[in-house]
């Protein structure tokens, strides 16, 4: 009978060294193996994650007609492996970053990223849109901030912010319509550089002049009757070319109730309109136009010659010498040349529109120039005919203000007030004498008389084009503040 062959030790001692070879080369291929399965279920988790977000923001979308701006608003349904990720964000085209998530308190790696964290979509959002983004955010809190309390905050920085991944510094300026404006932005220690603009800077927005501001606010075109568009701001007058302008569009406050009180030279004044205007070296732009609201307590001769040539005259010598000189500084600032036209009128009655034609027209009296370029000058006859304009009071309107005024119980007109209710010198001369120009005479109806005779002064500017308003209603009790920042 035939004896079974037994293994020897030394073979059962290879055969174990053969198997702990094998365990050392297959363990970690089996170990990689359940880590990338793990991996990739994890992975999974993050995209099933990211999928309930993206059909949680759908319904939200579908039910309010707009992509939510946090992930707060949404109601998110996954049973899956619990994920939490340090940033969830939704960019600015409605797509989904998540990064450094967990599943199950694990970090899910990603060897593709420099952090070693796996993101879920792309954080689309260049430096620009950053600032954008922050500006954004800004108008939606300050819009929040407006509705609460009725105004807008002094402070900015008390406003609650939506975090960004990335930190925003930008110098602020807070329009008066709650729109933002920033200048010289960083997004962390990189400036955001912008070639189109002379400072180099990323501009967000645009600086709402003083300008751009009261002209947004006017009514529009197509109201042509006072009643029908009293909303106390400025109507539109279209007027067509003569040889001195090409056809213009003015923006005027008539009637007796506009918004149109401003604080000047710690004074208040009153806006008459906004006007195109030409600065003696070619440049036409928008101006606000604006007159004291009442008369210097000195009274003066138009010209103590006797001769109605403005250029000359001793009202404008003191307008534009000492009483400038006397202004402060930062109304200084504000006031820049301007050409005001000189044409004549031969009488005392005529339409606002006629009158206006006269003023910027050619004809004068022999000799006498068309136009002077400077500083401060006074108002046309047709700026107080004109606030009779669109029905405010027809007669007045046609006739120049003629015989109008407190006297006739018909204070309509904004320019007329008690502290003026004696004559005060105007801008233009009369056409057919070379000594007597108009004036306002007992603050309600328009006359001339001899340039030499003492008058009232309500002396008369156009603001630099980028004044801004920086608070104010327009109210009497509450007046534009100007500012040149």
């Amino acid at each position: 009978m035939k004896k079974n062959k037994a293994f020897t030790l030394i073979e059962l001692i290879a055969v174990l060294v053969i198997l702990a070879i094998i365990s050392l080369i297959v363990a970690p291929l089996l170990l990689n193996i359940i880590r990338r399965v793990k991996d990739v279920a994890n992975k999974r988790s993050v995209d099933g994650y990211g999928r309930a977000v993206e059909y949680a923001m759908a319904s939200y979308q579908l039910e309010h007609l707009a992509y939510p701006d946090t992930f707060d608003k949404l109601e998110i349904e996954y049973k899956g492996n619990k994920v939490e990720c340090k940033t969830s964000r939704i960019n600015p085209d409605y797509s989904i970053y998540l990064s450094e998530c967990k599943v199950n308190g694990k970090l899910v790696k990603n060897d593709k990223e420099v952090d070693g964290y796996y993101h879920y979509g792309i954080l689309k959002m260049s430096n620009q849109e950053y600032v954008d983004t922050y500006g954004k955010n800004l108008e939606n809190a300050l819009k929040a901030y407006h509705d609460e309390h009725n105004e807008y905050p002094s402070d900015y920085t008390t406003l609650e912010l939506p975090q960004l991944d990335k930190e925003v510094s930008c110098d602020v300026h807070i329009n008066p319509d709650g729109t933002v404006y920033l200048t010289k932005c960083k997004v962390g220690n990189e400036e955001v550089l912008d070639e189109n603009d002379e400072d180099g800077y990323y501009h967000y927005g645009e600086i709402m002049t003083a300008v751009k501001y009261l002209v947004k606010k006017t009514n529009s075109k197509s109201v042509t009757k006072y009643t029908d568009g009293n909303t106390h701001e400025m109507y539109t007058f279209e007027h067509p070319a003569t040889e001195q302008t090409g056809a213009l569009t003015d923006y005027r406050y008539i009637g007796n109730d506009p918004y149109n009180y401003v604080t000047f030279n710690n004074e208040l004044w009153r806006i008459v309109g906004v006007f195109t205007v030409e600065d003696g070296n070619g440049k036409k732009e928008q101006r606000i136009k604006i007159v004291r609201n009442d008369k210097l307590a000195k009274k003066m001769a138009w010209d103590s010659s006797n001769v109605n040539e403005w250029s000359t005259s001793s009202l404008n010598t003191y307008l534009n010498g000492d009483y400038y000189n006397e202004l402060d500084l930062s109304s200084q600032e504000m006031i820049k040349n301007a050409v005001y036209y000189l044409g004549g009128n031969n009488n005392n009655q005529f339409g606002a529109e006629s009158g206006y034609m006269f003023e910027i027209g050619t004809t004068v009296y022999s000799g006498r120039s068309t136009s002077w370029n400077g500083k401060i000058a006074l108002m046309y006859p047709s700026d107080f005919s004109y606030t009779y304009a669109l029905g405010v009071d027809n007669t007045c309107y046609n006739n120049g203000g003629y015989n109008c005024g407190y006297s006739n119980g018909k204070m309509n007109s904004w320019i007329y007030n008690t502290n003026n209710n004696s004559d005060h010198w105007l801008l233009s001369p009369l056409l057919g004498y070379d000594n007597r120009a108009f004036l306002l005479h007992l603050g309600e109806t328009l006359d001339y008389y001899y340039v030499n005779a003492t008058s009232g002064i309500r002396p008369t500017l156009y603001l630099s084009s980028s004044v801004k308003i920086s608070s104010g209603t327009g109210k009497s009790d509450d007046p534009y503040q100007l500012s040149m920042n």
